[in-house]
């Protein structure tokens, strides 16, 4: 005897605009991370979200708008200065200014639990050593925008290293100490990033001159 029991049709939930960019961008970098930029298609990304091309596009201008949509909301705008003096945090709300060190252990603590995005950054950063890859300029300037965004904020600095216009070296060799240990995160055995990172900071930061700074 068939059954007379119908069921219930799901209603289809409408994203707001904001809603539907995040879930493209994290599909997005999803993929991206797997398979590189030149192995990404919009189609993978309209049948990781529902969408039809036609509808991808109304968020995302080409393939190339995506990239870029992919580094500057999905990657670049977290766990900057600013949202680490957000947090409250003592070394962060100091009346003389933010502690480098401790901004950078923030921002490693945060990087390690958001290991997508780390690879999403390293495979984007090895294909765009090509001159020809959408990203090149952006990872070419990289130092100059990390550089401007960090001196937007005050920090409080050892006399003896002198002011914060002397500091660009030190912190260029932090990013860089930094993108070393994230690729180690992804070899076998995998790396802790905050005990690597610990290392690091006492070679960047040593002793005595920053311990009353850390």
């Amino acid at each position: 005897m068939p059954s007379t029991t119908q069921e219930t049709p799901r209603r289809r939930v409408r994203l707001t605009p904001d809603e539907r960019r995040a879930q493209i961008l994290e599909a997005a970098a999803r993929i991206v991370a797997e398979k590189g930029f030149y192995g990404l298609s919009l189609q993978d990304v309209c049948d990781a979200v529902g969408l039809s091309q036609p509808g991808l596009l109304h968020y995302v201008r080409n393939k190339e708008g995506l990239l870029q949509l992919l580094v500057e909301q999905r990657y670049d705008r977290r766990f900057d200065p600013d949202d680490f003096i957000a947090t409250g945090d003592p070394a962060a709300t100091h009346p003389d200014g933010v502690s480098l060190p401790a901004y950078l252990r923030y921002l490693v603590r945060n990087n390690a639990r958001t290991p997508e995005l780390i690879r999403l950054y390293m495979v984007l950063g090895a294909e765009a050593a090509s001159p020809e890859h959408p990203a090149h300029e952006y990872f070419s300037q990289r130092p100059d925008g990390v550089w401007w965004l960090y001196s937007q904020t005050t920090w409080r600095l050892p006399p003896e290293v002198g002011p914060w216009e002397d500091q660009r070296g030190l912190v260029e060799m932090c990013i860089e100490a930094m993108d070393g240990v994230q690729v180690r995160l992804f070899r076998d055995p995998p790396v802790e990033l905050e005990d690597q990172w610990a290392r690091f900071e006492q070679v960047l930061f040593p002793s005595p001159v920053w311990d009353d700074y850390r």
